[in-house]
């Protein structure tokens, strides 16, 4: 029997700026943040650019349209700074899956699309397909 699929959401803006400018902004804690040169913690390199980042709230084993949906809502207690701040900053929704089980697939409604559009977010997919055709059988 393989593991549950994971996956995750969250908001991110980088380039050069002071995180804790985007917290006094918004009056939203970060999940995650960082400056240009402090270490990354497992990999104990320079970090390159400053970083502010808010994830989803839910349990990773549900599914990712929910988790953009979390992050949104998370977006909406600052609506005009964090839209603001994602065009400033290059906005980012970021996507990410483990597939243990087949790949479940992704659906965005007009809603989603438009909550997207309206705090100027690109998106990045890092899905990693981590079955295999030979375990089908077990």
């Amino acid at each position: 029997m393989s593991q549950p699929n994971e996956s995750y959401a969250y908001f991110a803006v980088s380039g050069e700026f002071d995180p804790a400018m985007v917290t006094s902004r918004t009056g939203v804690s970060p999940t995650d943040s960082w400056r240009k040169g402090d270490l990354h913690p497992r990999t104990r390199r320079e970090r390159k650019f400053d970083r502010w980042e808010l994830q989803s709230r839910l349990a990773r084993t549900e599914p990712l349209e929910l988790h953009i949906a979390d992050v949104l809502a998370q977006l909406e207690q600052s609506p005009l700074e964090f839209a603001s701040l994602a065009k400033d900053h290059n906005g980012l929704m970021q996507l990410v899956g483990y597939f243990h089980e087949e790949y479940p697939g992704l659906g965005f409604d007009t809603a989603m699309v438009a909550g997207l559009a309206k705090f100027n977010l690109s998106m990045d997919f890092d899905f990693y397909a981590l079955w295999s055709d030979a375990r089908d059988d077990t």
